[in-house]
C-alpha cells in the first residue's frame, strides 16, 4: 500500500550513496582553509573585534574567483560603509561587480508574517535576482526576534538556511557574538552564544581574537570542521594585523603562532576569577574535564579548586 505521508528521511543503500556521491563534484576551497563550498559557516567574536571587515574580505577574494557573492548587512549603515572603503582623498575601493550589498530598506508598511519569516522570503528572494551562490549575513542577532542564545528562537533560521544550503547547493557565511571570554584563556566552541545547539547546524565553526599585546592585532583560530583539515587551532593560529591599505579595510597576515602567547597571561589576581568561572561551569552541568579544556588546566587543578570552595 503506497503512503503519500510527507516523508523527512529519504533510505538508499550505503553503496548506492557513495554511486550517487561519486557523480557529484567535489566541493571547492573557496577560502582556504575556512569557506568551503557548499556549507553553513560561522564565524564569532566580540564586538569590535573585526568581524564585519573579515567577512567582506573574504567575500571580496571569493567574488574575485567568479562567485556571485550577496553581503547582507544588518549592521553598518551605507556611509559607515563607504568610509571604510575609501582613501583619505576620496577615492572609493573597486569591489568585483558581482559582490551585492543588501541592507535594510526603509518600509511604509510589515507585512502580516513574522520577522524571521519575512527576513527568509526576502533573503529567498534576492539570492534569485542577483543569482548569488555565496551568502554572507551579518549578523546572525539581528535576524532573530528573541535572544540568538536561546533555541526556541534561533532553530526556524538555522533550519531555514540549511535547507537553502542543501535545496539550492548555497554556501553561507553567518557572523556571530560571543559570549563573554575571560582574557586569560584560550577561545574554545563554547563561548559562542548559543554554542551547542549552533554549532550542530554549523559545518565548519572559526574565530577572531585579540592580541593582549598589541590592539591592532587579531588571531584567527578554526574551532570546528568537517570536510578540511583544522591548520588554525591553538598551537598554530593565524596572526593578523588590521591595515587600510588604498582604502581597503581589511586582515593582512603576518605570522602563524601560538594562542597562549598573545592571551593576557594569568597573575595571582585571575586565581580567584578561575575558580569562580570553574565553579559556574561545574553548575552548568560541565564535567571536569569539559571545565579544564575551557580553562586552558589540567583536571586536577580543576579538582583542587572546586574542593576549595
Amino acid at each position: 500500500m503506497e503512503n503519500n505521508s510527507p516523508n523527512l528521511l529519504e533510505v538508499r543503500t550505503a553503496n548506492q550513496v557513495l554511486h550517487d556521491a561519486s557523480l557529484q563534484p567535489d566541493p571547492k576551497l573557496l577560502y582556504d582553509p575556512l569557506i568551503i563550498q557548499g556549507e553553513l559557516v560561522i564565524l564569532f567574536a566580540d564586538t569590535g573585534i573585526g568581524k564585519t571587515a573579515l567577512s567582506v574580505q573574504i567575500a571580496t577574494q571569493i567574488a574575485k574567483i567568479g562567485y556571485q557573492v550577496l553581503y547582507v548587512d544588518l549592521e553598518l549603515s551605507d556611509k559607515q560603509f563607504e568610509k571604510r572603503y575609501r582613501t583619505d582623498e576620496g577615492q572609493h575601493f573597486k569591489f568585483p561587480e558581482n559582490f551585492y550589498r543588501a541592507g535594510y530598506c526603509v518600509l511604509k508598511k510589515f507585512p502580516e508574517m513574522g520577522y524571521e519569516e519575512f527576513f527568509i522570503a526576502s533573503l529567498k528572494r534576492h539570492i534569485e535576482e542577483t543569482s548569488a551562490t555565496v551568502i554572507v549575513i551579518d549578523n546572525m542577532t539581528k535576524i532573530v526576534a528573541g535572544s540568538t542564545d536561546t533555541a526556541k528562537c534561533t532553530i526556524p533560521i538555522m533550519n531555514s538556511l540549511s535547507e537553502m544550503k542543501f535545496g539550492q547547493g548555497l554556501t553561507f557565511l553567518i557572523l556571530e557574538h560571543n559570549k563573554k571570554v575571560d582574557e586569560w584563556r584560550p577561545i574554545s566552541l563554547n563561548d559562542l552564544q548559543g554554542s551547542k545547539m549552533k554549532s550542530n547546524f554549523a559545518d565548519s565553526v572559526f574565530t577572531i581574537g585579540r592580541s593582549a599585546k598589541d590592539k591592532n592585532i587579531r588571531y584567527i583560530k578554526q574551532l570546528k570542521v568537517r570536510s578540511s583539515e583544522l591548520v588554525y587551532d591553538t598551537d598554530n593560529v593565524l596572526i593578523c594585523e588590521i591595515t587600510k591599505v588604498d582604502g581597503y579595510l581589511g586582515f593582512r597576515e603576518i605570522a602563524r603562532g601560538n594562542e597562549l602567547d598573545l592571551i593576557r597571561q594569568p597573575t595571582e589576581n585571575t586565581r580567584s576569577s578561575k575558580i569562580e568561572s570553574a565553579t559556574r561551569l561545574k553548575n552548568q552541568g560541565l564535567s571536569n574535564i569539559a571545565i579544564a579544556d575551557q580553562l586552558g588546566v589540567t583536571e586536577g587543578a580543576i579538582r583542587k579548586w572546586l574542593k576549595s570552595t
